[in-house]
């Protein structure tokens, strides 16, 4: 499995290499990186969401996902603990406790397990965005907004995906067919805005930051790692016989763990005028680095569960 990891990471770099070529001789501008990262966060991904979960009700699949659904609070809920124990800076916490797993995880584990994995990916995505938009928000803002949370769109289409998968009918191939077309740009445009978030690196800042960067990197993509590996080992262990396919989907919320820093904490910096270019510094490098890290973790993971 590492190996297929290793293949679509490197197909998803290339992808990543264009879009920083291109961000570089085209200098593209905030007011573009904005509206790559909206088309994709209101756009693509409720896209998918909903196509996900457009296929015939199955009450095991429905149990596996509720599975999922748990296993990625406690994983999620131990990495916020991580955060809190090893850093004293808000921009550092968010992004140990918060991965990339929209625009990252769901072309990966598309590319490794197909649609299937991409269905039971939706149970940590309810997760993240339960946590960033209660938890994060709360850390950045300093106050608490339900609205947030009730009127995100991907946590409407979630919503609305279970509806659809609960009906006694798909959609009918009218709808699916623009649905698919729209979610297949995810890997290619999620791609390119980390190419275009590279872009904006500065020497200058890296050298200032060099040191919180080593060692975010290591928390976040080599401890946690780790610390998930084992955890899930034990879920393995004690639940494997009781759950069909588990290590699909421990392998699902593992991937989905070792992906880089949210690309949306930047956002949420921006928004409250905290170190919105530390934050970025820390998506960028982060996302270069789980070149190395994301499938050598993988490989450790293969010789356990």
């Amino acid at each position: 499995m590492y190996i297929l990891v290793t293949k679509q990471l490197i197909t998803m770099f290339l992808i990543m290499l264009c879009g920083f070529i291109f961000a570089k001789v085209f200098r593209v501008q905030e007011i573009e990186r904005k509206f790559l990262s909206k088309l994709l966060l209101y756009f693509i991904n409720p896209c998918i969401i909903i196509n996900s979960f457009n296929k015939e009700f199955n009450n095991d699949e429905l149990k596996k996902l509720l599975f999922v659904v748990l296993l990625s609070l406690f994983i999620t809920l131990i990495m916020i603990l991580i955060g809190i124990l090893t850093s004293k800076n808000i921009i550092d916490r968010l992004c140990i406790a918060f991965t990339n797993c929209g625009f990252m995880g769901i072309p990966l584990i598309r590319g490794v397990f197909g649609e299937e994995g991409v269905f039971y990916l939706m149970g940590y995505l309810v997760i993240f965005n339960f946590l960033v938009w209660t938890y994060g928000y709360c850390q950045m803002s300093g106050s608490f907004n339900i609205k947030k949370i009730i009127l995100n769109p991907n946590i409407i289409c979630i919503f609305v995906g279970i509806i659809i998968y609960c009906m006694p009918f798909t959609l009918p191939q009218f709808i699916k067919n623009p649905l698919i077309m729209i979610g297949d740009l995810n890997t290619a445009v999620s791609m390119i805005l980390i190419g275009v978030l590279l872009s904006e690196l500065r020497i200058a800042e890296v050298k200032k930051y060099c040191w919180s960067i080593v060692k975010f990197c290591f928390i976040r993509l080599i401890l946690c790692g780790l610390i998930n590996i084992l955890i899930l080992y034990f879920v393995m262990k004690v639940f494997g016989g009781n759950i069909g396919n588990a290590r699909l989907l421990c392998y699902v919320v593992l991937i989905c763990s070792l992906c880089p820093a949210a690309t949306s904490i930047p956002g949420l910096a921006c928004v409250f005028n905290k170190n919105a270019s530390y934050a970025s510094l820390i998506v960028s490098i982060s996302s270069v680095v789980c070149i190395a890290t994301l499938p050598s973790l993988i490989a450790l993971a293969e010789l356990l569960f």
